[in-house]
């Protein structure tokens, strides 16, 4: 099996360290204190008093305790790590927090304001919440019965429950419009695949493009601000179209948000549930494969089990997929 390569977050932080559970939680649960020292009352500390506050020989202070409020807070379930309530610690954590601090130091953190540093702690903290799922395997399907886009919205239900929806969502989207258009934008299409939508660049003109047509995938619970301004972006000169990738429950309320604060061109916004777009048979895509499968379904899983593998998750086995009849 082809080596992949590591995650540079992880690989700057554990500096050679085995990522076992321990390990992980330590790393967690450091970023948990920063979160609270953040939030506390009377104002953020300097991060490096946060380490030497929360970290002795020992390790990671309630590590049994900070760890599972971590995963919490991004509305994950807390099974897997919440066994150890007894604050047991890593012998790494000292040198797992000086990694976390130089990298917060290098894209500096102390400057920023309080919304710039909570997405910087998400970013590190995403990799290591994904890694958590490893142990769980693969998401596993049973499609007995149920429609595609029942298949989808329970696929997206697991990978929401092991931190890596956003990724999964993007990846499923781009499954989708690779598998099932035609061979003319197919090469465009694989050379647009990335792992992360957690943080995307808010100047780039959607996930995917395919002509004149930008897909932004968005998982957020309801309507924003960012995603409507970069709708209008996209749309300002008449030529362009952004279809907006939303929750297929949130569909109704993203459609009344985009009517009532329209674009320029408001017939150049469209929204689309997930689960319909990507389940059902490319009935809202311009491009049609002219040789349309009886399953797409499958294909596209296939395809988003073997991007998975090409962008080299360390969490490869919590996003790998599995489809039981």
């Amino acid at each position: 099996m082809t080596q992949m390569p590591e995650n540079p977050v992880v690989s700057a932080i554990l500096d050679g360290i085995k990522p076992n559970k321990s390990v992980i939680c330590a790393v967690l649960a450091f970023l948990e204190a920063v979160f609270e020292d953040i939030e506390s009352p009377k104002g953020p500390s300097s991060i490096d008093v946060v380490r030497q506050r929360e970290v002795n020989r020992n390790g990671v202070v309630a590590q049994g305790r900070r760890a599972p409020k971590h995963l919490k807070r991004f509305g994950l379930p807390t099974e897997n790590v919440s066994g150890d309530l007894s604050g047991r610690k890593t012998p790494w954590a000292g040198k797992l927090a000086l990694g976390v601090v130089g990298l917060l130091q290098s894209q500096e953190f102390e400057s920023a304001d309080v919304a710039k540093k909570e997405q910087m702690l998400c970013t590190i903290s995403e990799p290591f919440r994904s890694m958590l799922g490893s142990s769980l395997g693969p998401m596993r399907i049973a499609r007995s019965g149920m429609s595609a886009a029942a298949v989808v919205e329970e696929l997206l239900k697991q990978a929401e429950s092991r931190g890596i929806v956003s990724a999964i969502a993007e990846l499923l989207v781009g499954s989708k419009l690779e598998v099932c258009i035609d061979s003319r934008h197919g090469a465009a299409i694989a050379e647009q695949h990335k792992w992360d939508n957690g943080h995307d660049d808010p100047n780039a003109l959607g996930d995917y493009r395919i002509e004149n047509v930008a897909i932004e995938v968005t998982m957020v619970r309801g309507p924003d601000e960012s995603h409507r301004t970069k709708a209008n972006r996209i749309t300002a000169e008449g030529t362009s179209q952004c279809w907006l990738i939303v929750r297929s429950d949130k569909i109704k309320t993203w459609q009344d948000y985009i009517a009532k604060a329209p674009s320029k061109y408001p017939k150049l916004v469209r929204c689309f549930g997930i689960c319909e777009f990507v389940g059902q048979n490319v009935a809202e895509t311009r491009w049609r494969s002219i040789d349309d499968a009886s399953d797409p379904l499958r294909d596209v899983l296939e395809k988003l089990n073997e991007l998975v593998f090409r962008l080299g998750r360390q969490s490869l086995p919590a996003a790998q997929v599995q489809l039981v009849d």
